[in-house]
């Protein structure tokens, strides 16, 4: 549920269409294919890049960071102050929003979106900037206009309350969220505020020092398809798949479980 209103992106209207899609007409949109669970793809891995020839979003191509394999699109999208920089990869009609914590950037989940787009999904993560709702909305806009009219939200920390808090108001099929605070930055994601009925899976850490597992427990409805999972120690969010982090696989197989549901029973195509 969304508190306060919040710019939204721009799209290009047809008088400056031409002028703001010079610097993204060859922008490249990465396909990768036979990519190994949680790492990066080797050059074979990636295929040739297909071309947006008309990208269907407001967006200039940007040097990506050294955390992207090639193969990976990077672009800023929208313009002002409702620009944000945005990753994507993969294809067909399933997407994956992948939302990064507060300060967090596109190189927090670089690792996931190899790996779900290697699964055969659209993945996208975005930039946090000023305002994470501002990237959460472009990057979902990539995945909409770019072949994906069915997505699911994973979010870390206040990424997640983003993910669980704007669910059903964005139409999202599933959620996955990791140590989310019940509220941030005007977004209340309390199950008890919100009405989104599909898989919502909640992530929290017994001794977490930012987030009260208690208070990551408010997200979740706690029915057969809305779980709040909480593990010892002290991982935060996107700690919880780190590569030492002891219950990284169980929380990459709930991701996958909780997209294989959505998709299965949230899908409009």
């Amino acid at each position: 549920m969304r508190l306060h209103p919040t710019p939204r992106s721009t799209r290009p209207s047809a008088a400056r269409g031409a002028r703001a899609l010079v610097g993204a007409v060859a922008l490249a949109l990465g396909l990768l294919t036979a990519c190994a669970a949680g790492t990066e793809p080797a050059p074979g891995d990636v295929t040739t890049p297909t071309v947006l020839a008309s990208p269907p979003v407001e967006m200039t191509a940007a040097e990506p960071p050294d955390c992207l394999p090639d193969g990976v699109a990077y672009a800023e999208v929208g313009t002002g102050m409702a620009a944000s920089r945005v990753a994507w990869a993969g294809s067909g009609p399933r997407g994956v929003l992948l939302a990064p914590q507060v300060r967090g950037d596109v190189c927090q989940w670089a690792a996931e979106l190899v790996r779900l787009a290697g699964e055969g999904y659209l993945v996208a993560t975005f930039d946090w900037g000023k305002a994470g709702e501002i990237g959460f909305r472009a990057a979902l806009d990539v995945l909409r206009t770019t072949g994906a009219p069915d997505v699911a939200f994973v979010g870390a920390s206040a990424g997640g309350t983003l993910a669980a808090g704007l669910a059903d108001d964005l139409d999202a099929v599933a959620v996955v969220a990791l140590s989310p605070p019940s509220e941030n930055g005007g977004v209340d994601a309390r199950a008890a505020s919100n009405d989104f009925t599909g898989p919502l899976q909640v992530f929290s850490s017994t001794d977490d020092p930012q987030v009260a597992a208690a208070d990551s427990a408010l997200v979740a409805r706690q029915d057969a398809s809305s779980v709040v999972t909480e593990v010892p120690g002290t991982a935060h969010g996107i700690e919880l798949l780190a590569p030492d982090a002891p219950h990284a696989d169980h929380v990459r197989a709930t991701i996958d479980a909780a997209l294989e549901q959505g998709f299965a029973t949230g899908a409009t195509g």
